[in-house]
């Protein structure tokens, strides 16, 4: 319980930062969209990879209708075997609740197109990736249980601020609900020529700034996504 009402008190506290808003979002309203539900798929061996996508998409217009203020969806390109990742923003839980108690499950395809699957509830806590970029890297970081719920906070910022700086602006998530206790990082490039001059910028402060440091990273992953347009 302490746990959570830390976690709801951080919430609050970065829901400013959760008020940017990416260019292309369908959502005319504005929302603070201070959490993010984020699913993951893995593509079954042998299938068409395409059924699952366009299985999805129409995912995600439904919870759009539903009540979620914006959905989107990645595809995987390099570091992970997932195929897809789609996610939807929400201001609070009494959203949420509004949404989940007043509709039916999703019922998709009567035929499971995907081989495994995750969900995750997520605090949005700085957002500074304020466009929709072609391709977003997701850098997953979990900590040390030797260290409190703060020291990991304090070690997860100083790895965004590297992320941050440059890549010129990037999301970073925060463990709510779900399998993995981690923060994640999001960060836009507009093509691979971008990417390698911006992963140059990230070696360079890594090597100069980060890399004896003892920040208590217990695994980290990273997955490199291009956008789906719907």
């Amino acid at each position: 319980m302490k746990y959570l009402f830390s976690l709801c008190v951080l919430a609050f506290t970065f829901s400013v930062s959760a008020a940017h808003h990416e260019e292309g979002e369908s959502s005319t309203e504005m929302h603070s969209n201070s959490f993010v539900y984020i699913s993951t798929y893995v593509q079954t061996v042998g299938k068409n990879p395409e059924v699952l996508k366009k299985d999805l998409l129409r995912n995600i217009q439904t919870l759009e209708e539903n009540g979620y203020n914006s959905c989107g969806m990645l595809r995987h390109q390099f570091g992970g075997e997932r195929s897809f990742m789609t996610y939807c923003y929400f201001d609070d839980w009494d959203q949420f609740a509004k949404i989940n108690d007043n509709n039916e499950p999703l019922g998709g395809n009567p035929k499971q197109l995907f081989g495994d699957h995750t969900d995750k509830l997520a605090a949005v806590v700085v957002r500074n990736l304020t466009k929709q970029t072609p391709y977003v890297l997701e850098a997953k970081y979990s900590f040390g249980p030797f260290l409190t719920d703060n020291e990991r906070r304090a070690n997860a910022k100083t790895l965004f601020t590297a992320y941050n700086t440059a890549f010129g602006g990037c999301n970073m998530t925060e463990h709510f609900w779900g399998p993995e206790l981690t923060w994640n990082f999001y960060c836009g490039y507009d093509s691979y020529a971008d990417w390698a001059k911006k992963v140059e910028v990230l070696s360079a402060i890594h090597e100069g700034e980060i890399a004896d440091l003892d920040l208590g990273v217990l695994n980290h992953s990273d997955h490199l996504m291009q956008r789906v347009e719907r």
